[in-house]
């Protein structure tokens, strides 16, 4: 099998907290009085390339959670997970080829890759086609946060109770989340190396709007989690611009939702590549 590098997808977009974020973080010390379930925070300050500043102590999305997120619910939408009984009990397990008669890999496979897991030697690897990068908040959204929060507070604390079913005695905790309307930029890149990356491009999206009807993070059952992708751009840069960059990455228009994405996609998103 042979693999030609044509290109990458470029998927920017914006990620909307309809409700409160919660990605958790390590607890460094404990404290008395402190915070059971902290969020994922920035360890140091620093600068991103379009000039936003990262302060310390900012929460951002780890691009592992998307990923491992959208691959999730892609594999239970195809229909990849099944149960395999063991001496442990039953685990699910993950259907890594088409068939049972069959070396090839699945599209999700292919897309996501298949790390160390592989046991079957006869299934052909093949590179990984899609990245996910950590997201960071917007420059409208740092603002927000020191505006109606204060100086150095980026989070609020959501206060829960356990309730035992027969005492109906209150076992409190406290989670830290991301305020609801915050925003994440964040940036997805998608490898094509055969002609049918074009169209597993669709799959990407796809995942993403299982995620907006599902949630991000912990606590999804209790309200946490629920986003949405707007302000959504795609730009195709070709192997030729890469050796030459004088030559234009054509941009997609910029869609309000994934559903207007997977509606135009094969009239506009898949046409990309022919202006490149």
């Amino acid at each position: 099998m042979n693999f030609n590098f044509e290109g990458v997808y470029i998927i920017e977009a914006t990620l909307k907290c309809i409700t409160g974020l919660h990605i958790g973080g390590s607890k460094e010390s404990f404290e008395i009085g402190g915070i059971d379930n902290p969020v994922i925070k920035t360890s140091i300050s620093f600068s991103l390339p379009d000039g936003r500043e990262i302060k310390e102590g900012m929460p951002y999305i780890p691009g592992s959670s998307l990923k491992g997120k959208i691959r999730s619910l892609l594999e239970w939408r195809y229909g990849y997970v099944k149960p395999n009984p063991t001496e442990e009990g039953i685990k699910s397990e993950f259907i890594s080829v088409k068939n049972n008669n069959s070396n090839e890999l699945n599209d999700i496979a292919i897309i996501f890759g298949i790390g160390s897991t592989l046991e079957d030697k006869n299934i052909i690897p093949q590179p990984v086609r899609i990245r996910f990068f950590d997201a960071f908040p917007t420059s409208n959204t740092i603002k927000k946060w020191e505006e109606e929060l204060g100086a150095g507070l980026y989070t609020e604390i959501k206060t829960e109770n356990a309730i035992d079913r027969i005492t109906s005695v209150a076992n409190p905790r406290q989670q830290e989340r991301v305020p609801a309307g915050s925003e994440f930029d964040v940036e997805i890149i998608f490898e094509v190396f055969d002609k049918a990356d074009h169209d597993r491009l669709k799959i990407v999206f796809e995942g993403m709007q299982r995620l907006e009807d599902n949630f991000l993070g912990g606590g999804g059952s209790r309200g946490n989690g629920r986003i949405k992708f707007e302000k959504i751009k795609i730009k195709f840069k070709s192997k030729e611009v890469y050796l030459d960059p004088s030559k234009e990455v054509p941009s997609s228009e910029e869609y309000d939702s994934v559903d207007e994405v997977l509606r135009k996609f094969d009239e506009e998103v898949k046409t990309l590549p022919e202006g490149a």
